[in-house]
Parts: structure tokens; C-alpha cells; sequence
């Protein structure tokens, strides 16, 4: 893993900041996860609420993940079919690219190349606006950037050394 230091300022609050599509994910692998890391670890983050498609991200969870050394991104099949996981992986991603933040990604029962150029399950397509739809909405234009953030997110983490479950 890419080297991290962090001085005695630099304070977090959570160990680790647990990063899952809940529908895939939150009664299997992401439970078993944070059972095996309570006690092992001070303190994770796991949200506990369903988060549906086209929520944004709340500010508890940004300010959870900027207060993490550590981020488990658990990516399932369904991952980007949330707004949300897609946003938190942009944040996550960023912060690790400027080495603030940690990343062990779990690529849970997908190909991590297929993570890393969007490929299958994990094309964006579904996100993206027509070309005339840019130009005479804002929405569009916004939606277009946002995801521009998204690919250059998944493509960073497909490229991260991470666990692949298929591999267990």
C-alpha cells in the first residue's frame, strides 16, 4: 500500500470507515466484516441505514470518512447502481490519492477489471446524459461531471491491490 503518515494533529476518529452496497452486501459479507473487526480495531464506521438510489451524501457520512485512517470499500455487482456508494467512493478515493486516507478494496464476487474500466454491472451508462441533454440542461451538465468523478474513482480502486473473493 502507498505509504501514510500521520502526525499527532492528525487525529481520527475511526479506525476503519466501512464503504458497501447495502442491498449486496450488508447481511453477508459486510456484517461478518464488522463483527470480525469490533474489538480488533477502536472504532468503525458502518451506516446502518438504507440508502436508496439518487440520495446524497449526508454530511455525517463525509465528515465519517474525512475522520477515518482506513477505508474497506466492499464492491458487489450492484455497487454503482447507488448514487450514493458512488459518491463515497469519489471521496474516499480522492483522500487517498493525497494520502489522507488508507484503501483496502474487497472486489466481492465481481473482476476487479471489470471495476477498473467499467465494464458490465459496472458501466455508467445508466448515468449518462445525451449530448443534447447537456447542452440545454444544467442538471445534465452536472450529472455529466459528476460522472466523470465516478469513472476516474472506479478506475483508481479497480487499480488498488486489493482481496477478490473469488479468489477465497
Amino acid at each position: 500500500m502507498d505509504s501514510f503518515v500521520a502526525s499527532p494533529r492528525d487525529k481520527k476518529r475511526y479506525d476503519v470507515f466501512l464503504s458497501f452496497r447495502g442491498k449486496d452486501t450488508r447481511r453477508g459479507i459486510v456484517s461478518h466484516l464488522h463483527s470480525a473487526l469490533v474489538g480488533r480495531v477502536d472504532d468503525t464506521f458502518k451506516d446502518d441505514e438504507t440508502i436508496e438510489i439518487g440520495d446524497t451524501i449526508s454530511e455525517e457520512i463525509k465528515e465519517a470518512i474525512r475522520n477515518s485512517k482506513f477505508a474497506i470499500v466492499v464492491i458487489s455487482k450492484d455497487y454503482v447502481s447507488s448514487t450514493w456508494c458512488l459518491n463515497e467512493l469519489q471521496m474516499i478515493m480522492d483522500l487517498h490519492k493525497k494520502k489522507q486516507l488508507l484503501v483496502l478494496p474487497i472486489f466481492y464476487d465481481v473482476v476487479p477489471s471489470d471495476v477498473k474500466h467499467q465494464r458490465g454491472t459496472f458501466s455508467l451508462r445508466r448515468y449518462q446524459p445525451s449530448m443534447v441533454m447537456r447542452i440545454l440542461s444544467s442538471k445534465e451538465r452536472t450529472m455529466a461531471a459528476h460522472v466523470r468523478k465516478w469513472r476516474k474513482a472506479l478506475t483508481r480502486v479497480g487499480g488498488v491491490s486489493g482481496k477478490d473473493s473469488r479468489a477465497w
